[in-house]
């Protein structure tokens, strides 16, 4: 393994990776609703924590795509 910083990721990579694990985490969600005798409110707060994780993901990934524009700017 290199040094830290040394290693590079494409970021359309890091943006399918976390649409992938979004739509994972989804669908893992509805399975697990279907499947077990989950009651509404239990079903609501499951749906709530998913929509906030994807929605930190994405903030993330927000801040990545600006921090990088900033770089590349400073840089160019």
């Amino acid at each position: 393994m290199g040094e830290l910083g040394q290693h590079t990721v494409d970021f359309s990579t890091l943006v399918s990776r976390a649409a992938d694990e979004s739509f994972l985490s989804l669908k893992e969600l509805v399975d697990k609703s279907k499947s077990t005798d989950q009651s509404d409110s239990e079903k609501k707060i499951s749906l709530l924590k998913y929509l906030l994780e994807t929605q930190q993901r994405m903030l993330r990934l927000n801040v990545l795509a600006k921090w990088c524009q900033q770089v590349s700017f400073l840089f160019s």
